[in-house]
């Protein structure tokens, strides 16, 4: 009884220091994500921030980025341009939405449709998005089709959930608004496949920031040098394997860019580690690791395609016409940007990581193309002064300037998608993908929504939670019920994903089958590394109504896909001790005397009810 009560303090205790839980003590993207219990974007508390978004929103609609508005105010003032940047404009609308459901307060939704009106008139007329609305002018790169920062993305995102009028976005806007989201979404994507690379006549992948124009790569900050960017072709990439039912040019697209990546790595087998070096400084290096790689956050463009790219980057220089002064003993050295980006461009270091030094301090340093990481020694330019020729610890730390960011892409996330297309390709199925990116977004503590009105539910309130890579959590040992639509049929079900925990689990239960730890099992995470598997287990019979499924032992992340096939009919499964006799059996020898549609057991052998 003691134990009992001490039990019972120690959850009521959780449950009021969940319930006191204050948004200023959390970050403004988990609030808007949905991180706060559901009822309270009805709130009091939620709606005083709610108002404060529509004290503070912009003139032209939306709002600018890194502010906390559940703790601080946007002094910038009314009239600044609005921003797409780091998740701004879309993060507040995602939380107008959740208030706006609660509450069905008008002015909600009218700030939601005004900054819904932004993003279509900011919309390129070729796709895509800059930093700010409107745009910034003066040649500015925050003018460029952006994809840093998941800028793109972000908004497409959003178009995409406006769409299925459902969760948080249903009936926010009318039909012909949605109607502009897909138009909207479909120029995106239009725009994705026009800006992959050309590189001497292969597709290869993305820049950070390309040219409305000619959608050729352009420079960003001035570190930010023109290339094929590893990490936001990587992000790109995982997005776009989301998509469901992809046109044929934007598979290819897909197939172009992986094999592009997968060929152009700095160095195989290593990792980026970050150490404490010599000097007692935070830094970072490569190291030795098997089965892991590193590609440059900056890769330069090679061949006759990047000489002509350069030389597009050079000319704005030029004709930009901008100095940069720097004194070093009692001289001062000035500079040209064009000098500085042409003596230090090298068109034999193709395909290399580029780096350069971005510090107002040190502005003579602006788009000097760097090939080297680790430390080498500083030397005399052409004229004299003494100048890096690598990256420091301060930059290495400061920036991610080399990573794996394309390893999970390649090694994981492309085989499952592309096995999911191959599926596709003649026609049999149709996929239903449960991930991060087609939940609506409206869960509770146990149920979780998803586009075409799939629902998962199970009875431990194990509430929403989200993996790598598109992925999402389910626990072990908990029954879940995955809630189908009544026109679908599911005859396969692909669980694709890894292990959260450091010893094996598996997937214990399907569609009512048993199965032992190793028959289907998703490998320890060693350290922090995830093994990705894809399990795909076929149903006796077409699944309609829904079907359950659990795991043994420790949670895993996981995405699954149904492949719903209106023709589908029985996969022979294999009979393991079924009685031979005129009665009828499932596949688990239990006696079934009012059969259903299914595959079934009599005298030993399997029959179909249809």
């Amino acid at each position: 009884m003691k134990k009992l009560l001490t039990t019972l303090f120690f959850l009521w205790g959780l449950l009021a220091g969940l319930q006191a839980q204050s948004a200023s003590s959390m970050k403004w993207s988990d609030i808007c994500n949905g991180k706060m219990p559901a009822e309270w974007y009805g709130s009091e508390e939620a709606q005083q921030i709610a108002d404060k978004l529509l004290k503070y929103q912009k003139n032209s609609g939306g709002w600018m980025k890194n502010i906390e508005f559940q703790k601080e105010d946007d002094t910038t003032g009314k009239s600044v341009h609005s921003c797409l940047d780091n998740g701004a404009t879309t993060m507040e609308m995602r939380f107008l939405a959740k208030v706006y459901q609660k509450t069905k307060v008008a002015k909600y939704q009218e700030s939601f449709q005004k900054a819904l009106d932004m993003i279509f008139t900011a919309e390129k007329s070729v796709g895509g998005w800059s930093q700010y609305w409107p745009l910034s002018g003066n040649d500015s790169y925050q003018d460029y089709i952006t994809f840093n920062d998941d800028l793109m993305t972000n908004v497409m995102k959003m178009l995409k959930d406006i769409t299925t009028n459902k969760g948080d976005f249903a009936d926010i806007v009318d039909e012909a608004n949605r109607t502009k989201c897909q138009t909207s979404f479909d120029k995106a994507i239009e725009c994705i496949i026009n800006c992959q690379v050309d590189d001497n006549g292969t597709k290869a992948a993305w820049c950070a920031q390309h040219d409305p124009d000619d959608f050729l790569p352009m420079e960003g900050r001035p570190h930010e040098l023109p290339s094929i960017s590893g990490y936001e072709s990587a992000n790109l990439l995982s997005y776009l394997m989301t998509i469901e039912k992809p046109s044929e040019a934007l598979q290819n697209t897909i197939h172009t860019a992986v094999a592009w990546l997968d060929a152009h790595k700095y160095r195989d087998n290593a990792a980026v580690e970050d150490f404490t070096n010599a000097n007692g400084e935070a830094d970072r290096r490569i190291v030795d690791k098997q089965g892991s790689a590193v590609w440059g956050r900056f890769i330069q463009l090679g061949g006759e395609t990047g000489k002509a790219n350069y030389q597009k980057f050079l000319n704005k220089l030029s004709s930009r016409g901008k100095s940069r002064s720097y004194t070093q003993n009692g001289k001062t050295y000035t500079y040209t940007e064009w000098e500085l980006a042409k003596k230090t461009y090298n068109p034999e270091k193709d395909y290399q990581p580029i780096f350069a030094i971005y510090d107002d301090n040190l502005q003579h340093l602006y788009y000097r193309f760097l090939y080297n990481y680790e430390d080498t020694p500083d030397a005399a330019d052409w004229k004299g002064c003494i100048v890096p020729t690598s990256l420091n610890a301060l930059r290495r730390t400061k920036y991610q300037f080399m990573g794996s960011w394309p390893l999970n892409v390649i090694k994981n996330e492309y085989p499952a998608w592309k096995q999911r297309m191959e599926s596709q390709s003649g026609g049999d199925y149709t996929t239903y993908v449960l991930s991060t990116e087609t939940n609506t977004g409206d869960n509770t503590s146990s149920e979780y929504h998803f586009e075409n009105g799939i629902t998962i539910t199970n009875a431990k309130s194990k509430g929403y939670g989200t993996g790598k890579s598109n992925t999402i959590k389910y626990s072990a040992n908990v029954d879940y019920t995955v809630n189908l639509p009544a026109d679908m049929k599911i005859a396969k079900v692909a669980f694709y994903g890894y292990d959260n925990y450091d010893s094996d689990a598996y997937i214990k239960s399907f569609n009512g089958t048993q199965y032992g730890t190793t028959d289907y099992v998703f490998p320890a995470k060693n350290d922090a590394d995830m093994t990705y598997v894809t399990h795909t287990l076929t149903a006796a019979s077409p699944i309609e109504g829904s079907f359950t499924f659990s795991l043994g032992n420790k949670q895993c992340c996981l995405i699954l896909t149904l492949y719903h096939n209106s023709g589908a009919t029985a996969i022979t499964l294999p009979v393991t001790n079924q009685p031979a006799d005129d009665a009828l059996y499932n596949l688990q020898g239990v006696r079934v005397d009012q059969p259903t549609k299914g595959l079934y057991i009599r005298n030993g052998k399997k029959i179909i009810i249809q």
